[in-house]
């Protein structure tokens, strides 16, 4: 850290000292001269010299990595990073899975991000948050239940009441991050990270016992991802809560989950509006792969090995 902060330190010492030295420059020339196409001259080889300075100083921003640390300090979304964020300890307190769910996305959304170029600060901060809405009703959510603690009533009325508080609460997370002044992007990606699919669990009960459903009928409102950072925690988001629910869980299982979920996301048209580049889902699924067999390799079952 103090090497960071002395790196820091001397660009900006190296930039303090060529402003005075122009200031002094011009007071001087200035004073001492009155030939006016001097000064005009003087003038234009100070600005070049200022060009030249910045040119010099967006290069070693672009090349040294602490500076790209300094730059991404600056920006708003940094000051809700930190995992001490009095929304998050709530969560931590109320929704104990929910908040473990959440900080497993932001590592797989993360390095995601970073095989594609993404941008892997906002990716990981709004995975921070994307399930803030279920601090209402946490225990409504798999997550945050201890087994079969919390019976499951399964009459028609009661599928779709559950139904719609599972899709509510992305609404009421972005009321939530609304309130407090959580970064314009974090929300649109809370708003995006379920896009138009449905709540399988409960259309699958619905169809069972032979409901009437609509097109419209327990699905997401939406909007379907419209980034590539939105699709990313998507795919992030469901490829972990499908993991988290396999008991034996192979290799070769978690990627059939990756693959079938990029399938199926494509297949319901999620990322129509995404300009992924040629090879991006390659990557991100080779990524989302390796991140959770580094999370679950204590339970992940070689074919070599006996249950």
């Amino acid at each position: 850290m103090k090497k960071i902060s002395l790196k820091i330190l001397s660009y900006f010492s190296l930039l303090l000292a060529f402003v005075i030295f122009v200031l002094l420059f011009l007071t001087f020339f200035l004073v001492n001269s009155s030939n006016f196409s001097s000064l005009i001259y003087s003038i234009i080889l100070v600005v070049a010299s200022v060009v030249i300075t910045l040119l010099v100083i967006i290069f070693l921003i672009v090349l040294d990595p602490t500076m790209q640390q300094l730059i991404s300090a600056l920006r708003p979304i940094f000051r809700f990073e930190s995992l001490s964020h009095p929304l998050l300890l709530k969560m931590a307190y109320n929704a104990p899975g929910t908040f473990h769910h959440a900080i497993n996305v932001s590592i797989l959304a993360q390095k995601a991000a970073k095989s594609i170029g993404a941008d892997a600060l906002l990716v990981r901060v709004a995975a921070y948050y994307h399930d803030l809405g279920k601090i209402e009703h946490p225990i409504k959510f798999i997550e945050n239940q201890a087994g079969t603690e919390i019976p499951r009533s399964e009459d028609a009325k009661s599928i779709r009441t559950n139904a719609q508080i599972i899709i509510n609460h992305v609404k009421s997370g972005v009321v939530l991050a609304q309130k407090n002044k959580l970064p314009i992007e974090v929300i649109d990606l809370i708003k995006q990270h379920h896009g138009t699919t449905r709540v399988l669990y409960f259309y699958e009960k619905a169809k069972e016992r032979g409901l009437k459903i609509k097109q419209t009928d327990f699905r997401y409102d939406g909007p379907a991802p419209e980034s590539r950072e939105a699709a990313i925690l998507m795919l992030a988001d469901s490829v972990e809560a499908a993991t988290r629910s396999i008991p034996n869980l192979t290799a070769e299982t978690i990627e059939t989950i990756t693959s079938n979920t990029i399938a199926d996301r494509l297949a319901e048209q999620q990322f129509d509006a995404v300009k992924f580049e040629d090879g991006d889902l390659d990557k991100i699924k080779l990524s989302l792969n390796e991140t959770l067999r580094a999370i679950y390799h204590q339970r992940i079952i070689f074919q070599n090995e006996e249950n």
